[in-house]
């Protein structure tokens, strides 16, 4: 399976890649990236960033490389993204995002150490060893990857973003 990640100049991006061992890891951002790739992950330009353009971009780029699954991480590409969700679909790519009327809870920027990657509300990759503090939350209705806290006994997500 093949994802794309934007956000791809980042060392947030450069994280998320143990989280997507079993993936063909394509990170992708604007402008200059660099040329490096190894056997799980290359980087690739998306071109000169046009915020109104975004959704589109990102659907070309991804129907010419084959994506199973995007993962926008730029603020900017999140809601259009979103947005947009039904129409990645179309083209078998999974958007792991929340649902564009859903964002407004997960992005107020806090961040934590640890974090998660959600699909569809199964974790698949977390950085803390015990799930039960997962478990413990209200998180089968999460699709992405959030920085997760407690905060009295309440599971406290917030999308992850550059």
């Amino acid at each position: 399976m093949k994802i794309l990640i934007t956000g791809g100049n980042s060392s947030t991006a450069l994280k998320l890649l143990k989280a997507f061992k079993a993936y063909n890891v394509i990170l992708a951002d604007y402008g200059d990236v660099p040329s490096f790739s190894s056997t799980n992950y290359h980087f690739k330009t998306l071109g000169v960033k046009n915020e109104d353009t975004i959704a589109h971009t990102l659907l070309n780029n991804c129907l010419d490389e084959g994506i199973d699954v995007i993962l926008p991480l730029h603020n900017f590409e999140i809601e259009a993204v979103a947005k947009a969700e039904i129409l990645f679909n179309e083209f078998n790519i999974e958007v792991l995002l929340p649902k564009a009327d859903d964002l407004g809870r997960y992005l107020n920027g806090h961040k934590a150490n640890d974090w998660a990657v959600f699909k569809n509300g199964e974790v698949v990759f977390i950085t803390n060893a015990d799930e039960s503090i997962i478990a413990n939350g209200n998180a089968e209705q999460l699709n992405g990857v959030f920085y997760f806290n407690h905060e009295d006994e309440n599971l406290v997500c917030n999308l992850i973003t550059v």
